[in-house]
């Protein structure tokens, strides 16, 4: 198969080679010319080439080892915050001590509170606030006599939070609508009964 190939390679060339038996020697400096020109292009192209395909695998290799350690600094102060709740967990199950349990846990909450802080995540301010349907979500309503207070955040079931400026959980709250005016109807019981009247009274009129 190496041998057909070749054969038929130094039969092109001889072919080539009677081809340009008949160029003037002007013509054969610049088809040479021409010739070395092609093949620097060419070899510049798969220089390029193998430098676009290392590049590929370099930038390939780089997205995984980002997508990998990504977390890397959150989750080493995670580690803390285990590291605090296994402590409380010692402190219950030994002591029983309902003040250093307290304390243990507001310690925890605040260290985990200010690695989300670090990490850019911060608390939607809810409670208070004029509802707005891209932050909050309503989870039920309670009517109010104070048009001001018509929806309104009257308060805050779940509290949301923000990763740099997009929404990375939305609060869920209760909001205030407008008290529904209350309609004068006659319950039926008295429809009833003055009915009845006036029908006692017709048959008098008529005896």
């Amino acid at each position: 198969m190496k041998e057909g190939k070749k054969e038929k390679k130094e039969m092109k060339e001889e072919e080539q080679n009677k081809e340009v038996d008949f160029l003037s020697g002007e013509e054969r400096k610049e088809l040479e010319k021409k010739t070395s020109e092609y093949e620097a292009v060419w070899d510049k192209y798969v220089r390029m080439c193998a430098e676009f395909e290392n590049a590929r695998k370099r930038w390939s290799k780089e997205r995984e080892d980002l997508m990998k350690f990504a977390n890397f600094s959150l989750l080493k102060d995670m580690v803390v915050i285990l590291d605090e709740l296994g402590q409380a967990l010692k402190i219950t199950k030994e002591h029983q001590d309902f003040e250093k349990i307290v304390q243990g846990i507001e310690l925890t909450y605040n260290n985990f509170s200010k690695i989300l802080k670090n990490s850019q995540v911060m608390a939607i301010d809810a409670q208070g606030k004029q509802f707005d349907p891209h932050i909050h979500e309503i989870v039920a309503s309670r009517e109010v006599e104070d048009d001001n207070l018509e929806h309104v955040v009257l308060e805050e079931v779940m509290k949301g939070y923000m990763l740099g400026g997009k929404v990375l959980r939305t609060s869920r709250v209760i909001i205030g609508i407008k008290k529904k005016p209350e309609t004068s109807k006659q319950k039926p019981e008295e429809e009833s009964i003055e009915e009845t009247k006036e029908e006692g009274g017709e048959t008098r009129d008529e005896v």
